[in-house]
């Protein structure tokens, strides 16, 4: 299932828009440049087509008997053909000398090998890691001096991103938590799609980046917001999370998450997307709304993260009032992703709990079920737009009241029958919209002894 929505007419105002949006797409230029893609041509067809059934074994050995150490599976694939994550070792488990042959168990260094050995390379001719990153970083160099902007001088997350042929439908649009780090995606494949950005609509309004306009863009569309959740949203849009609420979704505040995923609440402009040739390089900044785009065949990719010089970020005032505790927040290396349904199922979570902890007394209980109702029927608005059974694999297995209660309401959607028993459920339930770690703390109902029962019977 895919969604289309409207695009613009020309490759050259597609690329206008994205240098806009701060994105940019870089086509090789110099002899070296050109002399790599013709690489990544090579290595691209090698991988997908003239050796893609030992290359499909690689992939497939390291996800089914390894533990999928260096390979996962994005969504976005089919029953048939899987898209596929293949990452190179981190820095501080290689050191590239040229050869490619240090980690013998990752699988897209036995992909660079292979190919090498295959046409029998030499060590200055082969294709390696290094070459990989020096490409990127030079088209990181060339934004910097194009746009007068700051420097990456160094990479994070190095992947492959492959499949096998196709049709897919592609992915769902969702944001990847980057700021200040840069996603750079370096086309390998000819006639490659490259990712699709959304541009989105603020409704004659302010983008989606607080408790705030959040509210201003509900009323905007209409809406009839619930003054108890008005309420909840401007008291506890800087409320730490973490040590009030819930740690197991790991948000900081309410408008730390909306500032980064906000806008996926509103609705889609236009789509921007291009047909690509090899060492095509899209550099995006920033935390905006993309997909992998719905493709015909084979199709591959290099992806990793720009990371800014020490110096830039000294001087980044947002960055450094990162207030987690949590060593790994800040990296911001794209791992921590939100489609518009999944962020919902999580923004209920946190709300879900906040009414049950503050607002458990019954003189209040017909404004809470009114804002339950209220942000139920936003996730069913949202699940509707694009119901997609991939949701529920990505929701962990500490969660099986969310997962059980989505996979039945897409199982309605997608036949067209009423949801309203389910919503209903939802909106009453003290397990499906609340993260594992507030149910485990929720006090267990005390069992009546005899004498209690034989009295309430009297009763």
């Amino acid at each position: 299932m895919r969604k289309e929505y409207p695009q613009l007419n020309s490759d050259h105002e597609i690329k206008h828009e994205l240098a806009e949006m701060g994105i940019d797409v870089f086509e090789p230029e110099s002899t070296s440049e050109k002399q790599l893609a013709q690489m990544f041509e090579d290595f691209s067809h090698f991988v997908l087509h003239s050796e893609g059934k030992k290359c499909l074994e690689i992939l497939e050995d390291d996800l089914n008997n390894n533990g999928g150490m260096s390979v996962g599976e994005l969504q976005g694939g089919s029953d048939v053909y899987s898209i596929y994550r293949v990452s190179f070792p981190s820095d501080d488990n290689y050191d590239d000398n040229g050869d490619g042959q240090t980690n013998n168990n990752n699988a897209a260094l036995k992909l660079l090998n292979y190919y090498n050995q295959h046409h029998g390379l030499s060590s200055k001719n082969s294709l390696t890691i290094g070459k990989i990153k020096q490409y990127m970083l030079g088209m990181c160099d060339r934004r910097t001096r194009e746009r007068n902007c700051r420097q990456y001088t160094s990479l994070g997350n190095l992947m492959l991103i492959l499949q096998h042929g196709g049709p897919t439908d592609g992915q769902v649009r969702h944001i990847d938590n980057m700021v200040p780090n840069l996603q750079i995606c370096v086309y390998m494949s000819s006639e490659c799609p490259s990712t699709i950005v959304y541009a989105m609509d603020d409704g004659d309004g302010l983008p989606v980046t607080n408790a705030k306009t959040l509210i201003d863009f509900w009323d905007r569309q209409g809406k009839v917001v619930p003054e108890m959740l008005k309420e909840v949203l401007r008291r506890h849009g800087d409320t730490k999370l973490k040590s009030k609420h819930t740690k197991y979704l790991g948000w900081e505040t309410i408008n730390v998450q909306l500032l980064c995923f906000g806008k996926l609440y509103q609705p889609v402009a236009y789509q921007l997307g291009l047909q690509t040739e090899p060492g095509t390089t899209l550099l995006a900044g920033g935390n905006e709304i993309h997909a992998g785009p719905p493709t015909l065949k084979s199709r591959m990719f290099a992806f990793a993260i720009g990371i800014p010089a020490a110096v830039d970020l000294d001087r980044d005032v947002q960055y450094e009032e990162d207030e987690s505790n949590d060593d790994d927040y800040g990296k911001n290396d794209g791992e921590v992703q939100y489609s518009p349904v999944l962020f919902h199922i999580d923004f209920c979570c946190v709300l879900f709990g906040m009414l049950d902890h503050e607002y458990n007394v019954s003189d209040e209980y017909d404004s809470v079920i009114e804002t339950k109702h209220f942000l139920v029927q936003i996730l069913v608005e949202l699940i509707r737009d694009y119901p997609m059974n991939q949701y529920l694999l990505q929701i962990d297995e500490q969660r099986e009241g969310v997962r059980n209660w989505l996979e039945l309401i897409l199982c309605r959607i997608t036949e067209k029958r009423i949801v309203d028993d389910l919503v209903d459920e939802a909106i009453h339930s003290d397990r499906i919209l609340f993260p594992p770690d507030l149910i485990k703390r929720r006090p267990k109902k005390k069992k009546l002894s005899s004498k209690s029962n034989r009295d309430m019977k009297k009763k």
